[in-house]
Formats: structure tokens, sequence, C-alpha cells
């Protein structure tokens, strides 16, 4: 609760009328207190009209929001004089129960009654307030209450009301509270997910740090799990993950916290112990607790679990260092079959190689040896360029131009793919300003991993980059898999609908290659399908690839989405997709990704590019 000195200020002779002028209901002179009526008078004279007032007091008298008028009275405080309907509906109590109370009805719950010292206070200075407080209703419901309160003073400055304005957010807070709620949890089993479990691995670290105590930390899997689902379904590996935590919780503190990260993965925090053997007799009981078989609908079978162990600061300082230790602990433990193990530097199954290129990437990452590759889409009815998609490549000092291929899946496996994707859209968003202040005003999009969709705060980092570049959402479109999606759907989609909130425009890519694409399509708020290369590629030597494409083109189009193939790589084909509908094509036919002034150059000399150069010229925003 927060009171406000000069932020609402007095209001005008006109706004007064219009906001406290229910304090008159009809038959207007005969209900009107005398303060009331002397104060009306002085409106008929200024030019009001009666029935002008009239009017006001019920489009006022039945608005939906609570509206209260106070009068202030000789002891200082205000008493209410009209309540209107909504404010009676909202808490359940007639009007006779309500006027020449004092305030303190806003906050009638016991828990916040300083709510109502909150609001004498300013009133008694005769200044506005702004708050929110738990009020009950007179079924003794609990609801949150958004209260402001306003002056009304007449032409020679005197107070002569206070207007309330008031709105039940319950529901609105509770929405949101879900919605944060799902973002930060696993929707399978409600346990905290990854994004959730580091930060609250970070603050543990940072408190152990300052107590001089360790963090462990313990990933698991379950052994043999892809059998259950192999060989009764997936409805009773779901019943085997609903069931890990309440397993697992008896030989847990009640300080520390259990997540799910993803499929049968799963992490366990230990904030405050002494050392790594603290942590080992927690994996321990952890791993004797799956060596009873679990019972579900009538089947018996066992599922083990292999449990790694990292505890900071021994193994690691850092928060991504220490849960990169516990995951390579895991996988030793299950290759070693010894149930349970604690890192140790020797476990590390990646090779040299691969261990100095995460090393060489996180260099480049910070010292700009990455640079972007764009590649346009050109619109197949018009054949102009508009769009572009950027893809990343790596400009090693020792190996040259690396592809994405070569580097994408080692970030993936590690806390790089967050600082990547970052700079790749940092890159393309600076670029795409460029462009606009060059007078072409191209559309950018990007690729989006799987890790990324599971982040909680990707759309407010998303929101920052386009505010930091002075950039409209519309010209931003994030590429997603089916893949991504199917990682965690209710918490994937929860962020999807927050980015188009934003207003970024979204597309779904490699479409044709997951099993519950149809279903999935349908729900999705996507603008934009893109058809996997694969069926692209073979449409011309393959019927069934060209059926799909025929297929996924209607469908797309009847749901209201563009439709994209990428892997055009012949005249062909591109011809064959224009006769099929399809909206835009890219592919080496066109050209292969390009630098960004490669791209330029290409825009104002290709045929392709002839028509579009022109158009975006046209289109230069002005400044």
């Amino acid at each position: 609760m927060t009171s406000e000195d000069d932020s609402f200020g007095d209001l005008t002779i006109r706004t007064q009328i219009s906001r406290f002028i229910e304090a008159a209901p009809p038959p207007l002179l005969q209900r009107i207190p005398a303060i009331d009526k002397e104060y009306t008078e002085k409106l008929i004279a200024s030019g009001f009209a009666v029935e002008q007032i009239r009017f006001l007091d019920s489009a006022v008298q039945y608005a939906p929001e609570g509206i209260v008028v106070m009068a202030p009275c000789e002891d200082g405080s205000p008493k209410v004089v009209f309540v209107n309907d909504g404010y009676c509906r909202m808490s359940g109590r007639a009007r006779e129960e309500l006027v020449g109370q004092a305030p303190a009805i806003f906050a009638s719950h016991e828990s916040d009654k300083a709510m109502a010292d909150a609001l004498l206070h300013p009133l008694c200075q005769r200044r506005g307030f702004s708050g929110e407080a738990l009020a009950t209703r007179s079924n003794g419901a609990k609801y949150i209450l958004d209260l402001t309160v306003v002056p009304a003073h007449d032409s020679n400055g005197a107070l002569i009301y206070w207007i309330a304005y008031l709105h039940d957010v319950s529901e609105k807070k509770a929405q949101l509270a879900a919605l944060e709620h799902q973002v930060l949890h696993d929707v399978l089993t409600d346990l905290p997910n990854r994004a959730l479990l580091e930060d609250r691995l970070q603050q543990a670290m940072l408190a152990a740090e300052a107590d001089r105590m360790s963090v462990g930390l313990l990933f698991f899997d379950l052994d043999d799990f892809r059998e259950v689902n192999d060989t009764l379904g997936h409805h009773f590996g779901d019943a085997v993950l609903r069931q890990v935590a309440a397993r697992v919780q008896p030989a847990l503190r009640a300080v520390d916290t259990i997540s799910r990260l993803g499929g049968d993965e799963f992490a366990i925090l230990l904030p405050n112990i002494v050392d790594t053997r603290d942590a080992m007799k927690i994996a321990l009981a952890v791993y004797d607790a799956f060596l009873v078989p679990f019972d579900i609908e009538g089947q018996t079978f066992e599922v083990g679990a292999s449990v790694g162990v990292a505890v900071s600061p021994t193994h690691s300082n850092d928060a991504i260092g220490l849960m990169r230790c516990a995951e390579v602990a895991m996988y030793a433990a299950k290759q070693s079959r010894n149930g349970y193990l604690p890192y140790a530097p020797d476990q590390e199954t990646a090779t040299i190689t691969s261990l100095a290129l995460r090393v060489d990437l996180r260099e480049a990452i910070d010292h700009n040896q990455l640079v972007l590759h764009y590649q346009p889409k050109i619109h197949l009815r018009s054949g102009l360029v508009t769009r572009v998609e950027a893809l990343v490549r790596w400009l090693h000092p020792e190996r040259g131009l690396m592809q994405p291929d070569q580097f994408i899946p080692l970030a993936e496996r590690s806390a790089l793919i967050k600082q990547l994707t970052d700079w790749v859209l940092d890159g393309a968003l600076a670029q795409c300003r460029a462009w606009q202040e060059a007078g072409f005003p191209l559309h950018v999009a990007v690729n989006l991993p799987t890790q990324s969709l599971l982040e909680p705060f990707l759309p407010q980092r998303v929101s920052r980059l386009l505010d930091k570049w002075g950039l409209d959402p519309r010209v931003l479109k994030l590429e997603i898999t089916e893949s991504g999606i199917m990682a965690d759907p209710p918490h994937v989609l929860a962020i999807l609908h927050l980015l188009r909130t934003l207003g970024v425009r979204l597309s779904l890519d490699d479409f044709g290659t997951g099993y519950s694409s149809l279903v999935h399509m349908r729900n999705l708020p996507v603008d934009e399908i893109k058809i996997d290369k694969s069926f692209i590629m073979g449409m011309r030597h393959n019927e069934s690839d060209g059926a799909i494409v025929r297929t996924i083109i209607s469908l797309a189009h009847s749901l209201g989405h563009e439709v994209v193939a990428e892997g055009v790589d012949d005249e062909e084909t591109f011809k064959i997709l224009s006769e099929l509908g399809c909206d835009l094509a890219q592919g080496y036919y066109l050209t292969p990704p390009l630098p960004a002034e490669e791209l330029m150059k290409w825009l104002e000399a290709s045929r392709w590019g002839e028509g579009a150069t022109e158009v975006l010229r046209k289109r230069r925003p002005s400044h």
C-alpha cells in the first residue's frame, strides 16, 4: 500500500460533477444532504441543468466498479455519504450498512487493519491515496480490493468530498499467480522446474558463502524408464514420475528442494550442508528409495535411479558449474552402475577437443568471434524479399568459419546456449535497426532453442532488447520447433502467449517431423508454419513427400497461417511450390546465407531483390 502526495491533484469542476454527483441519487432535491443541495445549486447556477446532473448520477450509480463518496467531518475523519450499487454488490452489504461509516470499511479483514491507518493519514492531510487491501464480504469470503481515493474541491479550493474508486482484483491476481506458478513449475508433477531450481540454487550459494557453509546438488534420473514407457505405455510412465517426489521426500530435510528438469531427470538442492559426506548420505537415501518396486494399477515393476553429487565450493563455486558437475556425476553413476557417485574431473566423458571447443565458445561469445549471416525469404506470389532469417556462424581463429552444427549442440549441452541465444537476438535486432536507418526495413527471424523456451523470463529479455534498439516488436519473428514445445507443452505455451502479447511474431520450424504436429498446430499461437526441408527436397521424386507438402499448405491456410518452404534448392521445386500456393520460400536456389553487407549487394543486384529494394526504400520509416 502506498500513498501519493501530489499525483492525483484537484479535479476540474466538470470532472468533479461527473464523479461525485452520485451523492444525489434521484429524486434529486429530495435525497441530497444539505451540503450536497448547496453545492448542487452552485452547479445549476454555473450552467449545469438538473437533467444533466440526474443523467450523470445514473451513470455513476450503475457503474460496475465501486464508487464511494465521503464527506469530511468536524473530527477530521471522513464519513461515507454515498455508495453506488457496484460497491454494494462487491462487498455484499446494503447501502444502509455502509453510509455513515469510516474508511475502515474498505479494509474490513482483521489482517489488513493497518491499511485503514495508512489511508487515514493522507486523508487527514488532504492528500490522495492508492493501495490494495484484503477485504471481507458480508458472507465472510475474502477478496483483494484495489482502492484509489481523490479529493474533490469547489471553485474556491475548499475540500467538499473524497471520492473512492474500488475494484475487485481477486480474479486478476489469482490468474497472474496461476500463470507465474505454471511458468516456474512442472505441469505433470507440480515440482519446481529448472528455472526455479537455478534461481534457488544461486540464492543458496550466496547464503552459504556468507555463512561459510556448502551447498549440495544431486542430479538423478530413472534407470530403465524408457522400457516402462515402451512396454506399459506413457500412462504408466507419467504415474511413475508423479510418484518420484513422494518416494524421495522422506530422505530430505524441510529446506531441501526437489525439482523436475525434464523427461525422467530430477534434481535436489541441499542448502547449508557441511561437506560432500552430508550430500552423499542423502544421495544414498535417494538411491535406496527406488529399491522398492512400483505398483501401479496392479502392475509391479522396478525402476532404479542413478544419482550424481556435486558440492560447492569443492566442485564449483558458481551455480551453472555446479549443475554441470552434478550432471556429469549422474552419467558417470549410470555408466558405472554404482548407483550414486560424487563428481570427479576424470568423469568428463567429452573428448579433449569438445572440452577445448567449449572453452573457446565461451571466449567467442565474450570477444565477438561470432558472426551472423542472413538468408532471405522470397514471397512466391510477388517475388519480393522483405524478410530474412538470422543464422549464426563462428569465425574460429584457428578452425576458420564453423557452421552451426559444429558448435550449437555443444552449447545446448552446457549453460552457453543462453548466452549464445542472447547474443544472436541482440545482434540480429541491432542489424535490423541499422537496415531500417539505411532505408531497408527488413523483418528478421531468429531460432529459439528448447532451453530458451523453458526460461520463464524470456519474454522480459526479448522486450528489453526490442526497447534497446527501438524496434516495433512485429519486425521480430521467433522460430520454434515442435520438439521444443513437447519438452514441456503447458509451460512453453504460456511463454509463447506472453511473447505474442508483446507483439512478437512466432513461426513453427521444421514442421512435419513431430508426431503431434497436426494436433498442436491447431492450438499454437503461431503466425507461420515452416515445412521441414526433408519434405521439400524430396517432393520432386517422392509422391508421399509431395502429398505431405500439399496437405500442410492447405491445412495451414485453413488455420490462417502463412507457409514457408525451406530447402528450396532448384527451380523445379520453386515452381511446384508456387503452383501449390506456398507463401514464401528460402534456400540455395535463391541464395545461401550471406553476411549483412553482401545481402544488401545481393538485394541490389539479384533479380529477386530488384523489386524488393524499391519497396523497402518506400517503406523507410520517417524520423
